[in-house]
């Protein structure tokens, strides 16, 4: 799921396990202002699936560029 998103949405996914952090996973995503209704759009279909299923907890955090 997702593929049709790139390139213009990018991803990194990172075991919080490696991090020793509080979270299984950080995913971090990267795109163009233009790109984020996109992005929007493929939140919605994450969070639709089954594997959002097994999400305890989520934190959103947007950053821009100046």
């Amino acid at each position: 799921m997702g593929l049709e998103y790139l390139p213009a949405i990018a991803r990194r996914l990172h075991h919080g396990r490696d991090l020793g952090g509080p979270f299984d996973f950080l995913t971090w995503f990267e795109f163009a202002p233009e790109a984020e209704p996109a992005f929007d759009a493929l939140l919605v279909r994450l969070r639709a699936s089954e594997e959002w299923t097994y999400v305890d907890r989520e934190i959103e955090i947007r950053v821009t560029r100046a």
